[in-house]
């Protein structure tokens, strides 16, 4: 079967929400704030900062988050990339939430491109700084992603979640074992 790929600016098939350049009043508790520091390895780690609930409303202006958006650090480090499994979180400065438009771009299958050696590649040609390398905006804008029709693009990222999920689960299985043996 001969699949037809596109090729497309990610400004031309996705929305972005960007919280860059804010920085939100940290609480003990709240609502927790999805900081580059957490944005790990395909994953986001649990949370160690959090914004008031009562401020919530007010920071959030630019957009909520939802369930499967792909979250992406610009800098320090550019490229970690990870899809939100809550939307009841705040966006900190330093990442970029990404939505494929609807029935065009599967988040999944943007996260797992944007994870791999092209995507990498794409983004570091696009990177700016010396010391601390990140990405603009407007130079995200004009990521150029290839892709399949949307089914295809489901399958692909099922397959590769269903391989992350085995992985998670055999980590964790992993873990439990070890705490047995102390």
């Amino acid at each position: 079967m001969n699949i037809k790929w596109n090729e497309k600016k990610l400004s031309d098939i996705a929305t972005m929400i960007d919280y860059r350049g804010k920085t939100p009043q940290k609480s003990t508790s709240g609502i927790p704030l999805i900081t580059a520091k957490i944005v790990k390895n395909g994953t986001i780690l649990p949370a160690n900062e959090f914004i008031a609930e009562s401020q919530y409303a007010s920071w959030m202006t630019r957009g909520d988050p939802c369930v499967g958006d792909v979250v992406m650090t610009t800098e320090a480090p550019l490229g970690e990339v990870a899809q939100l499994r809550d939307a009841h979180v705040a966006l900190a400065q330093r990442i970029i939430t990404i939505r494929g438009k609807k029935d065009v771009l599967d988040n999944g299958y943007l996260k797992y491109f944007l994870q791999s050696a092209e995507g990498q590649g794409r983004l570091r040609a696009r990177e700016t700084g010396t010391t601390v390398t990140g990405i603009k905006a407007a130079e995200l804008r004009e990521l150029m992603i290839p892709f399949p029709n949307i089914v295809q693009q489901r399958k692909i990222s099922k397959v590769l979640l269903d391989l992350d999920e085995k992985i998670y689960n055999l980590r964790q299985e992993n873990h439990n074992l070890e705490g047995i043996d102390a």
